[in-house]
């Protein structure tokens, strides 16, 4: 037996944070750069293996959108002590990926499947000035009416059919989805609009982003507002907001995670 591996693996959890916008999403794809393939990458340079360990992650944030803590897994033959994977993973990782914690968990762990509630937050910065020392968000120069953008949240609270609000080229089978919640936290010229759900549509929070901009912004009336929400029809002025105000905050897999996440509101900015 090579010295670097073990008769059985392990199962790994780590949480890993990185910013998206160097990146083209977490998914690995030939000829670009993405956050699976730099940090499969990181792994087999660092134990010296032949070939890459397949990481799997909570979810595939697409381009330009960042991750506070998204969890991943992988199974690995090894005797490198767990406790000594972040640090040693930060050498070889760039520098807009860190990994935060390092753990073993149990065999049956799936970052992806197991999950019960996602945590996505949206950063939105009502500036006529670009900042570009300012917290990350999609910088929105038109005046905003709160009254109607908390309206708009309320509305996509409980279970609904979600059609309206992803894209084209979603290949989700299962729309009807339950919105534990989705809240509006103000810090100034700063707005945070969280949503917690167990899982999420394509481009789904971006859509329901751009369609509550034109309901505040009062191109949106709530009457069509409420059409793309219980008919699917999503006129054109209900565009996808940017990528760069997207955050995966956090993901729970147990009952008592979740509780957490559900009572977790910080306030703005949170990246």
């Amino acid at each position: 037996m090579h010295q670097k591996e073990l008769t059985s693996s392990r199962r790994i959890r780590l949480i890993v944070q990185y910013d998206g916008a160097a990146f083209c999403g977490w998914q690995s794809q030939a000829g670009q750069r993405t956050v699976q393939d730099e940090l499969e990458g990181a792994l087999q340079r660092l134990l010296g293996l032949s070939r890459r360990v397949r990481v799997t992650a909570a979810g595939r944030t697409d381009t330009g959108v960042h991750a506070l803590a998204m969890p991943v897994h992988f199974d690995l033959r090894h005797p490198i002590p767990t406790e000594n994977l972040a640090v040693a993973l930060t050498i070889f990782l760039p520098e807009e990926i860190g990994v935060l914690d390092a753990a073993e968990a149990p065999p049956s762990f799936d970052a992806r499947r197991r999950a019960i509630l996602r945590w996505y937050r949206y950063q939105i910065l009502r500036e006529r000035l670009r900042r570009p020392l300012a917290p990350r968000g999609w910088r929105v120069t038109r005046p905003l009416d709160l009254e109607r953008l908390a309206w708009g949240l309320e509305q996509l609270r409980g279970t609904h059919d979600f059609r309206g609000f992803r894209s084209s080229q979603c290949q989700g089978k299962r729309t009807v989805l339950t919105m534990e919640q989705a809240t509006l936290t103000e810090a100034g010229t700063l707005l945070a609009l969280d949503f917690k759900c167990r899982s999420f549509l394509h481009h789904m929070i971006r859509f329901m982003v751009g369609s509550l901009a034109a309901l505040a912004g009062g191109r949106l009336s709530r009457e069509r507002f409420l059409r793309i929400l219980e008919q699917g029809e999503r006129p054109q002025l209900a565009a996808c907001a940017p990528p760069g105000g997207l955050c995966l905050m956090g993901v729970a897999y147990s009952e008592a995670e979740r509780e957490e996440l559900l009572a977790r509101t910080p306030p703005p900015p949170s990246f």
